[in-house]
């Protein structure tokens, strides 16, 4: 991948567009392609370009097909015998030898562990838990590829992955059960707003595959809360409400989205929502107990959870929980396809931001 990276102010880099990325083809990565390809199907050296284009891998020129061609070719992993000419030219058909398939062998071995390596940075980045990670793991549906989440025979959730990206310290102010604030301070209800873009919804379940985990960025809602300098106040009734869109829903797995939303009727009750009603000190840290119910599939049921709610500027909360739900209690039967079956207890995460929406003046 390339990184333009002339300017090293920030600043300057904006503006000469240096935080843009270009994807790029890996070094040398046309030679075990060109292999790979081949070993397909042989074919002519113009043809291979249109059939390169299918790895995505960006800009791939007929000259540096044909440089590659010529290195495979000296190497001995391509044969070419010259055919009949055609108009004036002729034509090279390129097949793969016995060496070129032994060779490929290894290019693959070592195309793995890059995959692996790339997989760690994915996974490190994923273990920030930032809002930004969260979202870049629902919109790109992670989990299947990373192979993280619930195990298919574990009962709980693996602990090697903060289910909480924003950690609350119990070192700070609101780390206490007593969060009265001082007697010259009367509280303030705010109504704040969630963020659509800053706030995503995962659904982790377990089943006979393996983790699959359901996100989705189509989340809005609101709440209205009293909040002095920065804390929660929970002896004032907070209101609220979440609405999530379930057709959003995407594992990156077309025929397990496509069951989970037949089996959840998404075309009936397109919606699952959540009325908050109640609130108290849920612990240490930032932590609260909301109490409220959950509307999904059509069935209300009543619903407690723990989230941690930390207050990142005098206008904006970051809200981050997980509550574990058997979806039996919903009407819904167990997904099943095939093989795969789905298990009924499914934990669902939530990372949202809000803001303060302020009166006209």
């Amino acid at each position: 991948m390339k990184i333009p990276m002339e300017n090293s102010m920030p600043s300057a880099a904006a503006a000469e567009g240096a935080s843009r990325f270009e994807l790029a083809p890996p070094r040398r990565f046309i030679l075990p392609a060109i292999l790979l390809l081949l070993s397909e199907q042989p074919g002519y050296g113009y043809g291979l370009l249109p059939r390169l284009k299918e790895f995505q891998f960006g800009h791939v020129d007929r000259p540096a097909v044909y440089r590659a061609l010529a290195q495979l070719e000296q190497d001995g992993l391509v044969l070419a015998p010259a055919q009949s000419p055609s108009a004036g030219q002729s034509r090279r058909v390129y097949s793969v030898t016995a060496l070129g398939e032994r060779v490929l062998r290894v290019w693959m071995g070592v195309i793995k562990e890059e995959y692996e390596y790339l997989g760690q940075v994915l996974r490190r980045y994923q273990a920030t838990g930032t809002t930004d990670a969260v979202l870049a793991e629902v919109e790109g549906a992670w989990t299947s590829a990373l192979g993280t989440g619930w195990s298919p025979v574990a009962p709980t959730y693996s602990a090697q992955r903060r289910l909480a990206p924003v950690e609350c310290d119990p070192e700070s102010p609101a780390a206490i059960d007593d969060v009265s604030p001082p007697a010259s301070k009367s509280p303030r209800t705010e109504h704040f707003r969630l963020d659509p873009e800053r706030s995503a919804v995962l659904i982790d379940v377990r089943s006979t595959v393996g983790p699959i985990c359901f996100g989705t960025t189509d989340v809005s809602g609101s709440v209205r809360a009293a909040m002095v300098e920065g804390i929660l106040r929970t002896d004032v009734t907070p209101t609220g409400m979440l609405s999530i869109d379930i057709t959003g829903l995407n594992s990156g797995n077309a025929l397990y989205d496509a069951e989970l939303l037949r089996r959840i009727d998404a075309r009936r009750f397109p919606k699952a929502s959540v009325d908050l009603r109640e609130i108290a000190p849920g612990g240490p840290g930032s932590r609260y107990r909301l109490a409220g119910e959950l509307t999904f599939h059509g069935v209300t049921r009543p619903a407690e959870g723990t989230v941690c709610v930390e207050a990142i500027s005098d206008r904006r909360l970051v809200i981050t929980g997980e509550q574990v739900f058997d979806i039996r209690d919903f009407a819904v039967a167990s997904p099943t396809m095939l093989m795969l079956r789905i298990y009924p207890d499914v934990r669902v995460r939530l990372h949202a931001e809000a803001e303060v929406q302020r009166s006209p003046s």
